[in-house]
């Protein structure tokens, strides 16, 4: 009977130092020694340590947001020099320190993704194996791409939203629209449709998938473009993609700040000409139109001195028209097929007359000609 009760005793003892040890990991979660360093800082000693939540209504639930129980400085101007996690969010709209984005009210999750319930480090920043990857922490200017989970994204441009806004442009400049079909942008079928690109996968997927077609896919047939070591290059065009996402939290009509939604304006190129069909070849804007080009982008040319330029995915165009003639490289523009049953180049139906024979009178100006001592 006495082993019964030393058994019991032991257990009993064994009992207690686990519920001090869970006492003693309470006081040591990171949110309490973070508080304790901010109010040290501020040089207040009158405070209480306590998790400070907010519950963000949206369209059907409730957000629960903890990460200003860290985060404890984002609303202090005075915090601007403290070290992270205590530091002042600078505004999301630059130069204008009265934001109505206030994080009192809206919490830090719905811009930067995370697990805003949790208060160790390592959870909240969603690193840890099940944590949807689609929510995986959005550092810094990556979180524009959330910005549109509230705000209306078709046409003109969101202040605040400029690494997103230039992922957009890069996306028509670099051709990208020519395969991918995103909802509202391009009708395009050869790739992957990424109107919901940001919902299902998270901006690490999106950017290795952009650098490294074959990382996440080993049957891609997407091309290696040469711009793809160019961080903010891909930056910005992940963050475009990872805001591409059919569930809103609003209404992009009822945002909570100045964004109106303006009409969509379609403003092609309708009379031809060798600098209309450049900039298409460039893929830059062209006289405030709406068409898009980007043919640089796979394919290279010689200028008349022999230096080349562009990519290298795609023929070299010095000699298309030359060798083939206008109304074929007119046709294979428009169905590449039409001549190459396994060419890669997707289809460029949608341009109208004076785009396709803007390109084409362009590309019958090159003039580079082999002389006998390059051969």
């Amino acid at each position: 009977m006495f082993k019964d009760y030393k058994l019991l005793l032991i257990l009993a003892f064994l009992g207690l130092v686990l519920v001090g040890l869970s006492i003693k990991d309470s006081f040591d979660q990171d949110y309490v020694k973070h508080q304790k360093e901010y109010y040290k800082l501020i040089g207040e000693k009158d405070y209480t340590i306590e998790v400070k939540q907010v519950n963000l209504e949206t369209a059907g639930i409730t957000m629960v947001d903890r990460c200003q129980s860290c985060h404890i400085g984002a609303s202090n101007p005075d915090a601007v020099n403290f070290p992270q996690p205590l530091t002042y969010h600078p505004p999301i709209i630059a130069g204008v320190e009265n934001s109505l984005h206030d994080f009192n009210k809206m919490g830090c999750a719905i811009c930067h993704d995370g697990n805003s319930r949790a208060l160790e480090f390592h959870d909240a920043h969603g690193e840890f194996h099940g944590w949807p990857e689609s929510y995986a922490l959005l550092p810094d200017k990556t979180s524009q791409a959330n910005c549109f989970r509230c705000h209306a994204q078709e046409g003109g441009k969101l202040a605040g939203a400029e690494h997103f806004e230039s992922g957009r442009s890069l996306f028509l400049e670099k051709a990208c629209w020519g395969c991918h079909g995103i909802d509202g942008v391009s009708n395009a079928k050869q790739a992957p449709e990424l109107t919901n690109a940001g919902g299902k996968h998270g901006f690490d997927y999106l950017y290795e998938s952009i650098q490294y077609p074959k990382a996440n896919d080993e049957n891609s047939k997407m091309p290696k473009f040469d711009w793809v070591y160019e961080k903010e290059t891909v930056s910005a065009i992940a963050t475009y993609l990872k805001g591409q996402q059919v569930s809103k939290i609003r209404s992009g009509n009822d945002a909570p700040i100045g964004y109106v939604k303006p009409k969509s304006i379609e403003n092609r190129i309708s009379v031809a000409s060798v600098d209309a069909g450049r900039a298409l070849f460039a893929g830059v804007n062209y006289m405030g139109s709406t068409s898009r080009g980007g043919c640089i982008n796979c394919h290279a040319w010689r200028n008349s001195d022999g230096d080349i330029a562009g990519g290298h995915i795609g023929p070299e165009l010095t000699w298309s028209v030359r060798n083939r003639g206008k109304e074929y490289v007119r046709e294979h523009i428009i169905n590449s097929r039409t001549h190459a049953p396994d060419s890669i180049m997707p289809s460029f139906k949608e341009y109208n007359d004076a785009e396709l024979d803007s390109l084409v009178m362009y590309l019958a100006t090159f003039s580079y000609k082999v002389e006998s001592e390059d051969l």
